[in-house]
């Protein structure tokens, strides 16, 4: 039993290492392994190796301390599951600490943020990687979506920073904060609600570029790689 712990620990860490091994061979020229023809930019290297070592750091990678491909993805899955009902959890059953939960909603916001972005930049690059992996991210994006729009309003709820515009009310109650998080995310901009501290206007002003992020740039960068596989299939 006891060998066999110490070989799932170890080849868990080996596993959890290879993200520093991808920087290396972001900068070694081995990546792109699929377009050969591709060559990196120094931007493109500094970008991708910032993306890599915020994923290094990740809690999802506890997946790496089991062998089966399958559990692994499984895991992942799980993993973006669990973060989306912790979060509902959260928004109708704060912290009473308020540091602590914007250290959990911000620490998962950027997770999950990132994990989407290194499949972007990141994976799409890596042998391997095709229309299942397409579909499942796109699958899981939507998730990662809505985990913005949740985060975002506990933080509202969480820093009393949004009010009616027509009285001194704060909005108090999740609905509310779901609701303007919405609008607020969307651009929609009723004019009912509003932020009432600069802390509130900072962060209605982060949560639509966030939004766009993974709108405008993952979904756009995603169709390519939809056309990108095509081209591949055709080749073989």
């Amino acid at each position: 039993m006891l060998k066999w712990v110490r070989m799932t620990l170890k080849r868990g860490i080996s596993d959890w290492l290879k993200e520093y091994q991808l920087i290396s061979d972001t900068w070694s020229g081995k990546l792109p392994e699929c377009y050969k023809k591709i060559s990196l930019s120094i931007l493109e290297k500094v970008f991708m190796t910032v993306l890599i070592f915020i994923r290094s750091l990740s809690l999802v990678h506890i997946k790496e301390f089991f062998s089966s491909y399958k559990i692994r993805s499984e895991i992942s899955e799980f993993y973006v599951l669990a973060w989306f009902v912790v979060l509902l959890w959260l928004l109708w059953y704060p912290l009473s600490s308020t540091a602590f939960l914007f250290v959990i909603v911000v620490y998962r916001l950027i997770d999950g943020l990132n994990y989407r972005l290194c499949i972007v930049f990141v994976d799409r690059y890596k042998r391997g990687w095709g229309l299942r992996s397409l579909n499942r991210s796109l699958l899981i994006l939507m998730f990662n979506y809505c985990e913005i729009i949740i985060g975002f309003a506990i933080l509202y709820l969480a820093t009393y920073s949004i009010g009616y515009s027509n009285s001194n009310r704060i909005i108090t109650t999740p609905i509310e904060a779901l609701y303007f998080s919405t609008v607020t995310i969307t651009t929609l901009g009723y004019g009912d609600m509003m932020p009432i501290s600069p802390l509130g206007q900072k962060l209605a002003l982060l949560e639509p570029l966030l939004g766009f992020i993974l709108v405008i740039l993952v979904i756009g960068v995603f169709l390519t790689g939809v056309r990108d596989i095509k081209e591949k299939t055709e080749e073989d």
